[in-house]
């Protein structure tokens, strides 16, 4: 059943007798369904899986540009899903960028004397393409690049002049905006008029950027509400969190580590992730001696450096686990394992070694993305406010199931 002139809204994948069917559901139906699954997350479950790869849709294609850091374009890219089930267009995924500033570094001799790697992140080597491609329709940059396509996009489409800047990460990727007509939609409140007019504008051209930073849902980065609340995009924005989930490859990286380091597969184990924020409080963390009030100038979350030991040490004595597995920039490392280390306490890393003996190069964002599955399988995870990287992974545990109660985050930790 279709309302208002027939407009579809969303599409998901059916199965029939093996045969793929694409069902576009109307915006009515879809709120509907969310608000059937209830409120626990292991209840938002997933769409049925197609018997094989869903196929292009019709209405176009949508090329999402991607902001920030990696874990923030992670996030962008979940909201540039959701749009294309709502435009019945078909998503081209692409990499990741790095970091900026190991982007800096690319090409360029680390320590130890190993070349980075590359300037982005593969994304079949991040993320599961075959798992994704049974719930939604997307394609690959390089497969339509082999179909024909020359990169220039049709046009730019945003929500205000925000981060029209990020238009060079598109570029940074080798897509061409030169000379498109960019497409102003101010605001996104995901009504029914308000999609149906832009699947109405976004008619003449086939393939359309979207520049896509917490336009779609709210709080996406990093503080979106983990349950279902009834809103159409927020609640297929964590259903497409079940569904982008880390390649095979990746997934056996973290496993391996679990298996060698973590104590075996079935051991218990904290992870924490420790992230002063913003980037210009790292040198406060690396002083001889912390000075609160005079890092309360530079960090947000200044008072995370007094208090994340004992609330590290609380959580595995409460839970009876023995074993932390930390998360932070190695650069913070030999600190942390200082402060842990009074307590009893001895820290186990992914270290960059581990990285480039698996795929042969080191790669601070791409050691992120390994991190973040160890700590998905975390029987507690503790994280830091303020985070793309820790909201990434509460998103993550939200979708697997995890109990609630075993994702926490570090509190107290603004200073003042």
């Amino acid at each position: 059943m279709l309302l208002h002139g027939q407009v579809a809204f969303a599409c998901v994948a059916l199965l029939a007798s093996w045969s793929v069917t694409v069902h576009c559901q109307s915006f009515s139906e879809l709120s509907q369904a969310r608000r059937y699954l209830g409120s626990k997350s292991v209840e938002l479950g997933e769409s049925p899986e197609a018997a094989r790869r869903l196929p292009e849709l019709k209405g176009g294609y949508l090329y999402p540009v991607l902001a920030w850091g990696p874990n923030n374009q992670v996030a962008g890219l979940k909201e540039a899903l959701v749009l294309g089930r709502l435009l019945r267009r078909t998503v081209i995924v692409h990499d990741i960028l790095n970091h900026y500033d190991e982007a800096k570094k690319s090409g360029k001799a680390v320590a130890g004397g190993s070349a980075s790697g590359p300037k982005s992140m593969d994304f079949d080597l991040v993320f599961d393409l075959d798992h994704l491609c049974l719930h939604q329709s997307v394609v690959t940059l390089a497969e339509r690049r082999q179909g024909g396509w020359d990169l220039h996009l049709d046009a730019v489409a945003h929500f205000g002049d925000m981060f029209l800047g990020q238009i060079k990460n598109a570029r940074a990727l080798g897509v061409s905006d030169e000379g498109s007509p960019y497409l102003d939609f101010e605001e996104f409140k995901c009504v029914e008029s308000q999609i149906e007019k832009m699947i109405e504008d976004l008619k003449p051209y086939k393939h359309v950027a979207f520049i896509v930073y917490e336009n779609i849902v709210r709080d996406a980065g990093h503080g979106v509400k983990l349950r279902v609340t009834g809103e159409l995009c927020h609640d297929e924005y964590l259903r497409v969190s079940a569904q982008l989930t880390k390649s095979p490859r990746l997934v056996g990286m973290a496993t391996r580590f679990r298996e060698q380091r973590l104590g075996g597969g079935d051991r218990p184990y904290v992870a924490v992730h420790l992230r002063p924020y913003p980037d210009k409080c790292l040198w406060h963390w690396k002083q001889d001696r912390f000075e609160t009030k005079r890092a309360a100038g530079a960090c947000k979350n200044a008072n995370l450096y007094n208090v994340f030991v004992q609330q590290t040490a609380d959580a595995m004595r409460k839970n009876d686990v023995k074993v932390l597995f930390v998360m932070s920039y190695p650069e913070l490392r030999p600190v942390i394992s200082q402060m842990y280390g009074k307590v009893g306490i001895k820290p186990v890393y992914y270290n960059e070694e581990d990285l480039e003996d698996a795929v042969g190069y080191r790669s601070i964002s791409l050691l992120g993305m390994v991190e973040e599955e160890i700590a998905y399988e975390a029987d507690v995870f503790i994280g830091t406010s303020y985070s793309s990287m820790t909201g990434i992974i509460m998103q993550e545990r939200y979708a697997r199931g995890k109990p609630m109660t075993s994702t926490l985050l570090f509190t107290k930790t603004s200073s003042g």
